[in-house]
């Protein structure tokens, strides 16, 4: 069964008018530039900032989009959240027809590519705040771009075996894409030789950027990352991406809001997985296996590449004052 809330039922969220025209020509034109499929205009768009003040102002300023959600009936212990952009499509048919069958699922949908301010942080936590009015055991976000490889029983099976009382989150085996070994690090020389060879072009503007803005610390998922480190220390953990378990108990203390919604799609789910992994106690691991198609929504394209450089000056601007502290011992 599948329930449809109209908008007024609040299930809409709305984007706040209270500002001026102004503000919303100046933020229009920033945006059009950065999400632009040319990634000269994305350059041009850095090129707009003098300082990593002026563009996490920018970032924290900027809307988050109206997400719509959408429910499709099913048991209420575990509550999958999938953000996707469009309800009636491929990839959201086949999570609910196949890969979650049975669970209860909130769709979160967005305007697709054309969503002029689509905010992927905002409108997950738009669904992990519907899921709590549930009162679920857990609740799992989850990529509309996945397919399956173990049955939805599996995974009931073992976090039935799971005290959610004792855990703030459940990683599962690992994917391309997801509960994946990272590492926090400093830039080197070594990292910057790995952009060169991996997208010379696109390499070659984050190279530059990062020393505009002075960017120190990076995460890389990389099995090269260790090595890219040496001789400098680097910090573990593991990596969420488009797959994650939480608990009600985690989520409540967050007030539902899991993840930091200054960052515009690209870098909230390492921020996540860093904060999850300082309690390394409250972390499970469980066998069942998902599987993800990479860059399927976003794309993996060179204006990508460039447009994510604003999640990781956040990132560090966030984080380098903790991170020094943490691989300096």
């Amino acid at each position: 069964m599948i329930n449809e809330e109209p908008i007024e039922k609040g299930l809409r969220c709305p984007i706040d008018k209270s500002d001026t025209q102004i503000f919303f020509s100046l933020v229009d034109y920033r945006n059009s530039l950065y999400t632009s499929k040319d990634p000269r205009k994305v350059i041009e768009f850095y090129n707009g900032f003098h300082s990593m003040d002026e563009l996490m102002e920018w970032m924290k300023e900027r809307p988050k989009g109206v997400p719509w959600i959408r429910e499709v009936e099913g048991q209420k212990d575990i509550i999958v959240v999938i953000p996707t952009a469009d309800f009636n499509g491929k990839y959201a048919k086949e999570c609910r027809d196949n890969i979650f069958k049975g669970l209860h699922m909130i769709f979160v949908e967005s305007g697709g590519k054309n969503d002029f301010y689509f905010n992927f942080a905002h409108y997950v936590n738009a669904g992990v705040k519907k899921a709590l009015e549930y009162k679920p055991k857990w609740i799992i976000y989850s990529g509309d771009d996945m397919y399956k490889i173990d049955d939805v029983n599996v995974l009931v099976r073992q976090l039935k075996n799971i005290n959610e009382e004792n855990y703030n989150a459940v990683f599962t085996k690992p994917a391309r894409y997801h509960s994946a070994p990272c590492r926090i690090m400093k830039i080197n020389s070594f990292y910057n030789l790995f952009n060169l060879v991996t997208n010379y072009n696109a390499g070659r503007i984050r190279i530059k950027l990062y020393r505009k803005f002075n960017v120190e610390f990076i995460s890389m998922r990389s099995k090269y990352a260790l090595i890219f480190s040496f001789p400098r220390k680097s910090y573990p953990f593991t990596e969420s991406l488009d797959f994650l378990i939480l608990s009600r108990k985690f989520v409540e203390q967050a007030m539902g809001n899991i993840f930091d919604e200054t960052y515009v799609n690209g870098g909230e789910d390492v921020d996540l997985s860093l904060r999850i992994s300082f309690a390394r106690e409250k972390i499970a691991f469980i066998n069942y296996k998902i599987g993800d198609y990479m860059g399927s929504t976003l794309g993996l394209s060179n204006q990508r590449w460039i447009r994510d450089i604003a999640g990781h000056c956040y990132f560090d601007f966030k984080w380098r004052n903790r991170l020094q502290k943490i691989i300096s011992t």
